[in-house]
C-alpha cells in the first residue's frame, strides 16, 4: 500500500525514509541561519555534504509548530483539538524567541489564558473577526498527512489544525493544499502534470463552498486563488526559461498562505529536474531547498513547505549526514518519525 511506501518514504531510513525525509526537511529548512546560507546565487553554493557548519542551526518557529502538531498526534494517538492548541500555546510560551509573528501570540496568549473555553475562538477574533490568512497553518500541516493515509481525513485535519490559529478560509486553504501536496507526494509524483491535476481537482472543490468565495471577494482576490495559482504553477513549468524574478511575481514569496503554498511547490516540482544555476554536486532535495531559499522573502516558511513535500518523495536518502547533525534537535525529530510510523504500521 502507499502508506507503507510513504511510511517508509520520508520521516523513509529504514522503510521509514518518507516519514523521516519530512521531519528532518521541516528542521532543515527552517534554521535561521548556517555558516552555508544559500543566497540569491544559488550557483555560488559549495557541496553541502562536505561542509561542516561552526554551529548548530536553530529552527524557527515553522519546526517548534510541526513537532508540537505531531507530538499533539503522538500522545493522543488521534487529532485532539484541545491537547494540540495547548501544546501550541506551551511550545510558545517555553520558547517564544523562535521567530513568532504578532498575530499568533495574541493567540496563543489567549490559549493560555485558564478562562478560554473554545480553543478555536481566539483565532476567529483575529483581525476584527476574520481570521489570519497567513501560512503558519501550512508550515507545520505535513504530520497530518503521515498520520492519515485517506484524503478526506487529510482534508478534514489539516483544516482543523489550521483552524486552531489561521481562521480565514485563505489561511486554512493553504493548510489543506500543503497537506495535500505532502500526501500525494508519499504515493509517488508519475508526472507534474498529474500531480497538479490532483491538486488542482481538490482545491476547484475546496474553493467552490460559500466561505471560500466570501473570503477571497472580501480581499477583492479572484475566485479560487489557490487553484489559480496551482494553473500558474504549470504554465511557469511548460516554459523553459523562467527567472526568480518571474516566479516571485507569479506566484509570491510572502507570510500570506496563497503567496507561499504554491510557490513551495511550485519549487518542489521545478527541482525535479537539474537547474543549471544549481551545481549537479546537490541532489533533487538539496536542489529544491537551495531554490526556494533563492527566491527570498519568507524563505524559511517556503524552504519548509518545499523540503516537507520533497521529504516525502526523496525520504532520506537524499538528506547529507552532515544536514542531519547540524539541525537543531534531529535526534529528537528523529525519534518522532519513527515513533510516528510505528503507530500508523499498527493502524494501518
Amino acid at each position: 500500500p502507499w502508506l507503507a511506501r510513504g511510511l517508509g518514504s520520508s520521516w523513509r531510513a529504514c522503510k521509514r525514509g518518507g516519514h523521516s525525509g519530512v521531519m528532518v526537511e521541516i528542521s532543515c529548512g527552517a534554521t535561521r541561519r548556517t555558516e552555508w546560507a544559500f543566497s540569491r546565487s544559488p550557483g555560488g553554493c559549495s557541496d553541502p555534504t562536505t561542509l561542516s557548519p561552526a554551529e548548530t542551526l536553530y529552527y524557527t518557529d515553522d519546526t517548534a509548530m510541526a513537532r508540537a502538531l505531531v507530538q499533539s498526534l503522538l500522545a493522543k494517538a488521534a487529532f485532539d483539538e484541545v491537547d494540540m492548541a495547548h501544546r501550541f500555546a506551551q511550545e510558545y510560551k517555553k520558547d517564544p524567541d523562535r521567530g513568532y509573528g504578532a498575530g499568533v501570540i495574541t493567540v496563543f496568549k489567549k490559549l493560555l489564558s485558564p478562562k478560554c473555553r473554545d480553543v478555536y475562538e481566539p483565532a476567529r477574533a483575529q483581525f476584527n473577526g476574520k481570521g489570519s490568512y497567513g501560512n503558519g497553518g501550512a508550515m507545520r500541516v505535513a504530520g497530518i498527512p503521515l498520520a492519515y493515509s485517506s484524503v478526506q481525513d487529510v482534508q478534514k485535519f489539516a483544516r482543523l489544525s489550521a483552524q486552531l490559529t489561521h481562521a480565514s478560509s485563505l489561511g486554512y486553504n493553504g493548510a489543506i493544499l500543503q497537506a495535500l501536496a505532502v500526501h500525494l507526494a508519499l504515493q509517488g509524483v508519475s508526472s507534474s502534470e498529474h500531480f497538479l491535476e490532483q491538486l488542482l481537482g481538490h482545491m476547484e472543490e475546496l474553493e467552490g463552498d460559500a466561505q471560500s468565495v466570501l473570503d477571497a471577494k472580501e480581499l477583492g482576490m479572484e475566485e479560487r486563488p489557490y487553484s489559480s495559482r496551482l494553473k500558474k504553477v504549470g504554465e511557469l513549468l511548460d516554459q523553459n526559461v523562467v527567472s526568480r524574478d518571474e516566479v516571485v511575481s507569479e506566484l509570491g514569496n510572502g507570510i500570506a498562505a496563497f503567496e507561499s503554498v504554491p510557490t513551495a511547490i511550485y519549487c518542489f516540482l521545478r527541482c525535479m529536474e537539474p537547474d543549471p544555476e544549481i551545481p549537479s554536486t546537490f541532489n533533487s532535495l538539496q536542489r529544491t531547498l537551495i531554490y526556494s531559499i533563492s527566491l527570498g522573502g519568507d524563505t524559511d516558511t517556503i524552504a519548509t513547505m518545499a523540503g516537507a513535500i520533497a521529504g516525502a518523495y526523496y525520504g532520506m536518502e537524499q538528506v547529507p549526514e552532515s544536514w542531519q547533525q547540524s539541525c537543531e534537535g534531529y535526534e529528537e525529530t528523529d525519534v518522532l518519525a519513527q515513533n510516528l510510523h510505528r503507530i500508523f504500521q499498527e493502524n494501518l
